[in-house]
Formats: C-alpha cells, sequence, structure tokens
C-alpha cells in the first residue's frame, strides 16, 4: 500500500502565543494559524513549532478547531472572569 505524503499550507498567521530560544539557536513558539492539511479545507490550529537554526520549520503537537469550534471557545474565554 503506497504512503500518503502528508503536506501543510499556512494560509494565515494571526499571532503567536509564546516563544522561547535555545542556546543552540532554535526557536520554540506556540503559534494560532489557518492551515490546510493535504489540500483540505483550512482549519484553525493552534500548535507548538520548532524553527531551527537552519531554517527549517518543524511541527509539534497541537488541535485544530473548525470556524465553529473556535467561536465556542471564544465565547468560553469570554465568559472566563478570573483569568488572573
Amino acid at each position: 500500500m503506497p504512503k500518503t505524503e502528508f503536506h501543510y499550507d499556512i494560509e494565515q498567521h494571526f499571532d503567536t502565543l509564546s516563544e522561547n530560544e535555545t542556546a543552540n539557536g532554535n526557536v520554540y513558539t506556540k503559534e494560532v494559524n489557518l492551515i490546510s492539511y493535504n489540500d483540505a479545507d483550512p482549519v484553525y490550529d493552534i500548535r507548538n513549532w520548532t524553527h531551527l537554526s537552519n531554517g527549517d520549520l518543524r511541527m509539534g503537537k497541537g488541535i485544530t478547531l473548525s470556524l465553529a469550534e473556535l467561536k465556542k471557545l471564544k465565547e468560553v474565554l469570554d465568559d472566563l472572569e478570573d483569568l488572573k
């Protein structure tokens, strides 16, 4: 059975939630993006990324959300009164 190649396109970068640089020049970020996986409809994505010192980009663990799920998450966050 032939292996399907995985690919993605970052269609829109919204923001970087956190960023840490290591002594070897790698940068670890947590980002909110709109991404299309394997040419499917784009989804909202909150994920860790490793920006290697050689210019390569590696995807880490994260979650994907539909627009409806993202709107619901916004409602939940808006309802939290004590985010301290």
